[in-house]
């Protein structure tokens, strides 16, 4: 390392310019929830605290209501105990510390999204100002439709997506790698196919990490509240339609288009069974091909794709995945058809994330039901769009040569 590269790494991780950066999120975000009316809304967040209420006042966690809303409880009951602190402090606190810490994670998803290389693909004036850049692309995030819902929510996404891309990321030696994604599926369940991509990259240690991970957070909760682990772990988590109604057009997974075409038909559940697996298939295959030939953000990247097509509900804001999917997507027309078609991938991905066009249809009180063709391409974009870069990412993906395969130890 120079001397010049030195200094640079040693403002990079400054205590003093942490705690400034952070200061000014939290400012810049308790001024957008007053100017956006955030402190009326939120009302994930609201959910989440009412669970950390609930174990706070002992009462039952899976019977417990949200007041107005009558929204329960869905998470495993660790997700409950990690939010006993913003349940324990004022609504406004709660609500601006929360919201910094997901506007810090998608900072921090760009960063982990742009190693190396990916800075190649900046204009050359910009790239001695990446920190600049770097929040430059955390604000203009906020226009992504997935973003922006997690956000309005309050929803927890941003922070699961962060602490998988970041934990897998790491060198392979690195200690207790792959023990976070393990918490983040015992903080909602939806992570869980990560499990099986470790398994097919031979990524043993951090598979076994994963485990150990997931079975803290299981062991956390039976200590601190066995009845209702037991009640989760055997009943609400078989109850797929405690979140909402499957047909729901912010539902962008399988099991949403399928409901939207059949509502409650008979066939749903085995059609549903059979694409996911065969979709689940292709994913571990492309994301272990990108794994082997050295490009980890895009393999994560591909992974949860299976997480967004299988899972029973994907709300449109688990779709936060699409930054780092973008980023790989534009790389991958950048490398087989050169620079123009990749700016225009990145204005296209992106761009059509902005639209919104999932909400441009009738929804809700079971009007999805009723869509003519038109009307669900934009009410299934996000599904469109997810299987058009994984055909785009599988064709590119010729073109790599696999490196040899890792020891993971």
């Amino acid at each position: 390392m120079t001397a010049t590269s030195s200094t640079h790494a040693v403002r990079r991780t400054d205590p003093r310019w942490i705690v400034v950066a952070v200061l000014g999120c939290a400012a810049f975000v308790a001024l957008g929830a007053w100017a956006y009316g955030l402190f009326d809304g939120m009302i994930d967040l609201r959910v989440y605290r009412m669970g950390g209420s609930v174990l706070l006042d002992r009462a039952s966690l899976y019977d417990a209501q949200l007041p107005g809303s009558g929204l329960p409880f869905t998470y495993p009951p660790f997700a409950a105990i990690a939010m006993v602190p913003l349940a324990a402090v004022p609504w406004g606190v709660a609500l601006v510390v929360w919201t910094t810490i997901s506007v810090l994670c998608i900072a921090a998803i760009w960063r982990a999204a742009l190693p190396g290389g990916a800075w190649s693909l900046l204009p050359a004036t910009w790239r001695g100002r990446r920190l600049a850049v770097l929040a430059g692309l955390t604000l203009a995030s906020l226009l992504l439709e997935p973003v922006w819902q997690t956000i309005q929510f309050g929803q927890i996404n941003l922070l699961l997506t962060a602490m998988i891309l970041l934990d897998l990321v790491r060198p392979e030696n690195a200690r207790w790698r792959g023990f976070w994604v393990g918490v983040t599926i015992g903080v909602k369940l939806t992570p869980l196919p990560f499990l099986a991509f470790l398994l097919v990259t031979k990524q043993w240690r951090a598979f076994r990490n994963a485990l150990l991970g997931l079975l803290a957070t299981m062991a956390i909760g039976f200590a601190v509240v066995p009845n209702q682990s037991w009640e989760y772990w055997t009943v609400v988590v078989r109850n797929a339609n405690r979140v909402g109604g499957l047909a729901y057009t912010a539902n962008q997974s399988f099991m949403g288009f399928l409901s939207r075409l059949g509502d409650d038909a008979s066939w749903i559940q085995p059609v549903w069974f059979v694409l996911s697996a065969i979709f689940g298939l292709l994913v571990l295959w492309l994301a272990r091909r990108y794994w082997l030939a050295g490009d980890p953000v895009t393999a994560i990247s591909v992974m949860a794709l299976a997480v967004l097509y299988a899972s029973p509900v994907s709300w449109s804001h688990h779709w936060v995945w699409i930054i780092p999917l973008g980023i790989s997507l534009i790389r991958a027309v950048d490398r087989r058809w050169g620079r123009r078609p990749a700016v225009a991938t990145a204005v296209l991905w992106y761009g059509l994330f902005v639209l919104r066009s999932i909400w441009w249809v009738p929804y809700r009180d079971d009007r999805e039901l009723s869509w003519s063709f038109w009307q669900s391409i934009p009410g299934n974009s996000h599904l469109i769009l997810g299987l058009t870069s994984f055909a785009v990412l599988a064709i590119t993906s010729r073109a790599k040569a696999p490196a040899a395969e890792r020891t993971t130890g």
